[in-house]
């Protein structure tokens, strides 16, 4: 220490983080995930609020596990609904998904912590290497299950599925040597 620098140096130990966000943006895409979908539930009943009211409690208080209360209320919201692919219904299977993953995030990141996105991609990869397949067997099962005008789409969707999970597989256990 110098007399020049008044005592202070710049400490050159500290590593550098690169970009970061507020880890409090996990706790606003849980919002912005679950929201629509709270709203979109069918309107009999009181679903839709109480939708929305644990929104606000799993963001607001992440260690009540709510987030995992709310994914069962969206969950049963689609026993309303009729049985046939829409929308909101493969809407609801992603963001429960999603849902999970961001409240999982929530409970160990404080919000008022830094966060760097590049550590969220392998668990974004795995979300969108499960959701493709998942999305697919959801609509052949819903296609099998009420038959639409073509009876062959869920034929065709049943061997892409099949195709695809075979691929899946094979790129994820193949093992990297990095």
């Amino acid at each position: 220490m110098s007399a020049m620098d008044g005592g202070m140096r710049e400490r050159t130990d500290a590593p550098e983080l690169g970009r970061t966000v507020p880890a409090w943006s996990l706790r606003v895409a849980f919002g912005l995930v679950a929201i629509p979908i709270a709203v979109t539930t069918p309107p009999s009943g009181p679903w839709p609020a109480i939708a929305v009211a644990l929104t606000a409690l799993a963001v607001a208080v992440p260690r009540w596990r709510v987030a995992w209360v709310l994914i069962a209320v969206l969950a049963f919201s689609t026993l309303l609904e009729p049985g046939s692919v829409t929308p909101r219904l493969l809407a609801v299977i992603a963001a429960v998904h999603v849902l999970h993953v961001l409240a999982s995030w929530t409970l160990v990141v404080p919000p008022l912590a830094r966060l760097q996105p590049a550590v969220l991609l392998p668990s974004l990869r795995r979300l969108i290497a499960i959701q493709v397949p998942v999305q697919l067997l959801a609509v052949v099962l819903l296609s099998i299950a009420r038959p639409p005008l073509a009876p062959w789409l869920a034929i065709v969707s049943g061997v892409a599925i099949a195709a695809l999970v075979a691929v899946l597989s094979a790129v994820l256990l193949v093992r990297r040597d990095d």
